[in-house]
């Protein structure tokens, strides 16, 4: 898995007991990996991991969650097309 969030990806690979306010997301992670035959976290950055730093930005704008099923948000649509081509999109 890549995540543009240092911190996150720092406390997961210390393994150490931790107690700061990511801690539950840490613990889903982690019951989320045990579906793989191997897991691991690596930083990358937000330029490089675009779209989903979009999408996370749009799902913190939501007073309620929200499912895509049939079709995705314009936004990411495009940030999605321009990543698979190598371009970069003006937000």
């Amino acid at each position: 898995m890549e995540s543009d969030c240092l911190d996150v990806v720092n406390l997961w690979n210390s393994r150490h007991d931790d107690r700061t306010i990511v801690a539950p997301i840490l613990a889903e992670i982690l019951e989320l990996s045990t579906s793989f035959k191997s897991f691991c976290i690596q930083y990358i950055s937000r330029i490089a991991n675009y779209p989903a730093h979009l999408c996370a930005r749009h799902a913190s704008t939501l007073d309620v969650t929200e499912c895509w099923f049939d079709s995705a948000p314009g936004i990411i649509v495009t940030s999605l097309l321009a990543d698979s081509a190598g371009a970069s999109i003006v937000e």
